[in-house]
């Protein structure tokens, strides 16, 4: 299986191939939820149930959400591995490295 990467930035984006995207965030609307050591990031099923927005970052299509709101002060920024949950129908994103 090939990892996967997402990045956790200084100014409080996750931001997120197009790879990832195109495949578990079709909708470009997500919810998070905070976990422990995990931001589980969903996807919505339709942007009007609301949610974060997904914007494009360039013409590759890769993404960015804000999500300063979900961090803890202590949260580890860079670049991580991250991975789908199948069973949560999430995309697992650790806080720390």
């Amino acid at each position: 299986m090939k990892k996967l990467k997402c990045q956790i930035t200084e100014n409080g984006y996750l931001q997120m191939p197009a790879e990832i995207a195109e495949t578990y965030f079709q909708t470009n609307a997500i919810i998070v939820v905070p976990q422990e050591e995990h931001l589980l990031v969903m996807p919505v099923s339709y942007v009007g149930a609301g949610g974060l927005i997904l914007k494009y970052r360039n013409k590759k299509g890769d993404r960015s959400v804000f999500i300063t709101e979900f961090l803890p002060e202590d949260v580890d920024y860079g670049e991580r591995t991250v991975e789908w949950d199948e069973e949560a129908l999430a995309l697992r994103v650790p806080l720390y490295l």
